[in-house]
């Protein structure tokens, strides 16, 4: 929780426990009480905003003077009192566990010696239909956020954590069917990001990582590490992938909410994932050809001739993940990355490896489920033949993934972690973040993704991937051996 929340509740309880417990009839002191709080209340929501997790705090100053003026006019019985003070405690709990559980939450500012600048595109392409759509005329159209190394000048507007918070905050609802007002208060959120900065001339040309995000996420949803990337000189383009995405909103307002036709695919129909990301495959494809384009000629005036495309190298998480393993693999042009929990979906992958620098990141809950232990699955109640189908494809993607990393392939397991601890979600709330601190999760996340790509994008020599390791003690990192 914010400060002044923190200040407001106790402030309120404070005044709510004098007057059920105090037997005084006093009015100076609950009037002081109750200008405390109304003063603190209207600083709260001046300083830090309103949001719907601290309402039970407001209705608790209302609450107050409606016992002060009822307090004194009868003699209060045993049985009053007890039901006032568990009343009281429930009442409690609920302010401080509402806040308590959705906070706003604080991205740690990026450590490189750049500014981080942030801008968007609005890109169709004319050669692709659009398979989620009922119009056989729609063409595949796609939003990118790119963040970069920008110059440090004065008076630029911080880029929102999220621009289109009501409409991802929607189709997180229909994601998840948690109500999308309990998102709200991610417009609070700050960003260590500014919109439209100028592109630092530090460097003549800058190397370039992909970003792509997991079923039903956003194309910010790792901003913990696109901004630390961007701060240490990448330019990074995060896509969200249309319809496969929380919502995706166009430059012409248009809204493209998450696809729930979808679910019955990533949670029982997985033998359809493999084609289905044939599709994202394609995105990332295209989305390399505008690069291109706009390395020659930049519509906004920032990247033309200002990106390296000898260099360029993608990461991903879930299912993001394993479209960037299908890259590595099947496109040219990117020569390393990274896949961050994501099982390996797409087409086959070699006993050989992938031909090109590659490193998985674990989750140790993911990691058991591989190899054999189902509670996740105990549960959830999956059983008969619906668990048979899980344990085939948990074995599938074990093998999958051993592949990915064969001749000497990466694998970094961070302890205590779910397959979420790789994004900002765990960030949302502290539920996902049961035992581990995020913050320190994602900062080996960003250790070692900047020190792989140091060593294979920017053929570091000193960049040292066991030297990282040797950092962290709730850590395994292994390479592979050379077949």
């Amino acid at each position: 929780m914010r400060l002044f929340e923190i200040v407001l509740i106790i402030s309120n309880f404070f005044t709510l426990g004098w007057l059920l417990f105090n037997r005084k009839n006093s009015k100076r002191i609950p009037s002081i009480l109750f200008g405390i709080s109304f003063v603190i209340t209207i600083i709260q929501i001046i300083a830090e905003g309103y949001r719907i997790q601290m309402l039970p705090a407001y209705i608790c100053l209302l609450l107050n003077v409606l016992i002060f003026f009822r307090k004194g006019k009868k003699p209060r019985k045993t049985w009053k009192i007890v039901l006032a003070s568990i009343f009281s405690f429930l009442y409690l709990l609920i302010a401080v566990v509402l806040p308590a559980l959705l906070p706003v939450f604080s991205l740690e500012k990026p450590t490189g010696p750049y500014q981080v600048g942030t801008v968007t595109y609005d890109w169709t392409d004319e050669n692709r239909l659009e398979a989620a759509t009922k119009d056989p005329g729609d063409k595949r159209e796609l939003m990118v956020q790119v963040w970069y190394p920008a110059e440090k000048t004065e008076n630029m507007k911080r880029a929102p954590y999220i621009k289109e918070l009501l409409e991802v905050a929607k189709g997180f609802e229909k994601q998840t069917g948690l109500p999308s007002l309990l998102f709200s208060h991610l417009k609070y959120v700050k960003s260590n990001s500014y919109l439209s900065a100028k592109l630092s001339v530090k460097q003549q040309k800058y190397p370039l990582l992909i970003f792509s995000h997991g079923f039903g996420a956003t194309r910010n949803i790792n901003t913990f590490e696109v901004e630390e990337l961007a701060s240490h000189g990448y330019i990074v383009v995060g896509i969200d992938h249309t319809y496969d995405a929380a919502a995706t909103v166009f430059s012409n307002g248009r809204v493209a909410l998450y696809n729930g036709d979808n679910k019955k695919m990533i949670t029982e129909d997985f033998e359809k994932m493999d084609g289905h990301n044939e599709i994202w495959v394609k995105d990332v494809q295209f989305v390399l050809d505008k690069i291109e384009e706009i390395n020659k000629k930049d519509p906004l005036n920032i990247f033309t001739g200002k990106i390296d495309l000898d260099k360029i190298g993608m990461f991903g998480h879930s299912y993001g993940g394993a479209t960037a393993g299908q890259i590595v693999m099947r496109d040219s042009r990117v020569k390393a990355g990274i896949n961050m929990d994501g099982a390996f979906v797409g087409s086959p992958i070699s006993e050989k490896g992938l031909g090109k620098p590659f490193m998985i990141m674990d989750a140790e809950m993911t990691m058991n489920t591989y190899k054999g232990d189902y509670t996740t699955l105990d549960k959830g109640g999956i059983k008969a033949d619906l668990r048979k189908k899980y344990e085939d494809y948990f074995a599938k993607m074990y093998i999958k993934r051993n592949n990915a990393i064969a001749n000497e392939g990466y694998s970094l397991l961070i302890n205590n972690t779910q397959h979420l601890s790789y994004t900002d979600l765990s960030l949302f709330t502290p539920v996902i973040a049961i035992g581990y601190n995020p913050h320190d999760v994602h900062r080996i996340i960003n250790d070692f993704t900047l020190t792989f790509f140091s060593k294979y994008l920017l053929e570091d020599s000193s960049a040292s991937l066991e030297n990282t390791a040797k950092k962290y003690k709730n850590i395994v990192f292994t390479q592979t051996k050379h077949n």
